[in-house]
């Protein structure tokens, strides 16, 4: 509504009221998250986080959050008699409670899977069949997909002639018992894995096809309760080699579909441009020294990085990490025999709950399911917190490390922001245990190679050399700018007289310490037993003849503070005068 006022006439009270209610009308307003915090620290550095979030009304922070980086734990579910050959899982969560579909490749059913609230419970399975074969032999991929409030899932597979495309319509909720749908075969031969999802208003979907080496592309419209898809097959795509897995993904405006080549050991990728209509532009981007008869593909962005992860055939689960962004090859890391992976043949999206990142993995050749998760971690000084503004925080190992904050969680105005923070190791120093050192001797103490140096000493070199006792520290620095502290002490063994004897027989008659030869400049103090002071000299002016002020003192046991410099501890003892 536009409402114009002419200068210099009156607004009428129509008007007038118009304005009111405008301005009484209430306004939503949104959280937006957002923090700031520096991308590197050292070990045990206090970290300052500024929080720069607006308009929420809680607050939810975790220093330590699940991380990609680091390979995941596992453990493997059994099937409970529901499954058999499972092909490939989808999760969704449908009103706070989470369920999971599966394909049963050996019989051409489906199993649902029911977790209640909590992801990590035992799942009440139950194995829908095959809706009268309408879902093929063969079945393969799956689907999970909401429109506007409607549940549908959707699958594909068969070989030949009996590949399809099927819906199963659950409504307003996945508990309900669904309707199942015959779409057609859509010139598909043995179609693996299937993905579906949203441009705009309008739906699409893709599959691929292992016997033709063929991606199709299914266009719904704008409502998925449309049984006749528009469908166009891309037969003269160059690489595609027993394609089995496949993956969309918008980064920076543009679409990209990755692949999974089963028989050549290779991954695909699809540039599609703009919109999900675009033709595919295939690019070769896998290692063939690292996959093995890779079978399904995750992609992923979460806290400032790209991740995809692979599942080879034969046990392993691998990691790709686009450091270099979505158009450049990825880095092919192998993690390994996860959760007892037994031929893996589907992976489900990965999903955050709560702290941790949960994907799911089907196992044909034993009827299991595999659980995935990457936890958080407990280096942070801090491990969560629901402050407004977090107090500074620090990590005790070198790593990377999420930092998320959750506004208004568990509303449908939550926001999430996440932020990586590398922490970097600390130098290594040590000057060794604390040492004794012998008269007229030196002692070199060494720092390692580092980037630099500072001695208490004033000197900044790696390694000084040392003959006078005292406490000796040094502040290394690393290429990374870190610091490490280390420090020795360093006890002179001066070989003091503890006594003498002046009575001028020849023998013994001055009190002399013959290591301080080198060091004339020690200033040497004699006390009584009652602290009153006797003498003092320099040592280079001669030792002590046991008189004060040129008259013999009585036989005692005096003390001596002995001062070397002002860097030095001084030396102290007593020494019995005898006559």
């Amino acid at each position: 509504m536009k409402i114009s006022h002419v200068p210099g006439k009156k607004l009428n009270c129509i008007t007038k009221n118009i304005l009111f209610l405008l301005l009484m009308m209430p306004v939503t307003t949104f959280p937006q998250a957002l923090f700031e915090v520096k991308d590197t620290a050292c070990i045990d550095e206090m970290i300052s986080i500024t929080n720069h979030s607006r308009d929420a009304a809680s607050y939810y922070w975790n220093f330590c959050s699940g991380n990609l980086y680091y390979p995941p734990e596992g453990n493997t579910m059994p099937g409970q008699g529901t499954l058999s050959e499972p092909a490939f899982i989808d999760f969704a969560e449908d009103n706070g409670e989470y369920y999971a579909f599966i394909t049963n490749h050996n019989d051409g059913t489906i199993t649902r899977n029911y977790y209640g609230s909590d992801i990590l419970s035992t799942p009440v399975s139950e194995n829908l069949g095959d809706f009268g074969g309408i879902i093929p032999q063969h079945v393969q991929g799956v689907q999970v997909v909401n429109d506007d409030g409607h549940w549908y899932v959707f699958l594909v597979g068969g070989q030949r002639s009996d590949s399809r495309l099927v819906r199963l319509d659950f409504g307003s909720s996945l508990s309900n018992n669904p309707v199942a749908s015959d779409m057609g075969n859509f010139n598909l031969d043995y179609p693996v894995d299937l993905y579906i999802l949203q441009e705009g208003d309008n739906w699409y979907g893709f599959t691929v096809n292992y016997n033709t080496n063929r991606i199709t592309r299914f266009d719904f419209g704008n409502d998925l309760s449309n049984l006749v898809p528009v469908t166009r097959t891309f037969s003269d795509l160059m690489g595609l080699n027993g394609p089995t897995g496949l993956f969309p993904i918008q980064e920076n405006g543009i679409w990209y579909l990755f692949v999974s080549n089963n028989l050549s050991h290779e991954i695909i990728r699809m540039e599609l441009g703009p919109s999900l209509t675009g033709y595919p532009t295939p690019t070769n981007i896998g290692d063939p020294g690292i996959l093995a008869f890779p079978f399904d593909l995750t992609i992923l962005r979460d806290c400032e990085g790209l991740f995809g992860f692979v599942l080879n055939r034969f046990n392993d689960i691998v990691r790709m990490e686009f450091n270099q962004g979505i158009d450049q090859p990825p880095e092919f890391v192998s993690l390994g025999h996860q959760g007892n992976l037994f031929n893996p043949h589907g992976i489900s999206d990965v999903f955050r709950v709560g702290d941790t990142l949960y994907t799911f993995v089907a196992n044909i050749d034993n009827s299991t399911i595999t659980r995935l998760f990457f936890p958080g971690c407990d280096n942070a000084s801090i491990s969560s917190g629901t402050y407004r503004d977090p107090p500074e925080i620090s990590y005790n190992a070198p790593g990377n490390y999420n930092i998320q904050l959750v506004l208004d969680e568990g509303t449908p105005q939550q926001e999430n922001f996440c932020q990586n923070i590398v922490v970097l190791e600390s130098p290594d120093v040590d000057l060794g245990n604390d040492t004794l050192l012998p008269p007229g001797e030196t002692l070199v103490l060494d720092a390692g190679e580092q980037a630099a140096w500072q001695w208490s000493t004033g000197e900044t070199s790696q390694s000084i050399e040392i003959s006078g006792p005292g406490t000796y520290t040094v502040i290394v620095t690393n290429e990374y700018g870190c610091t490490a502290t280390d420090e020795i002490t360093v006890t002179m063994e001066v070989g003091i007289p503890n006594f003498f004897t002046p009575n001028n027989d020849g023998v013994n008659d001055t009190w002399e310490i013959p290591y301080l030869a080198n060091n004339p400049e020690a200033r040497i103090y004699i006390y009584d037993r009652f602290g009153n002071q006797i003498t003092t000299y320099l040592y280079g002016e001669g030792g002590w003849d046991g008189t004060r002020d040129g008259q013999p003192v009585k036989p005692d046991t005096y003390w001596y503070v002995i001062k070397m410099s002002k860097d030095t501890k001084p030396l102290k003892g007593s020494v019995t005068l005898k006559r």
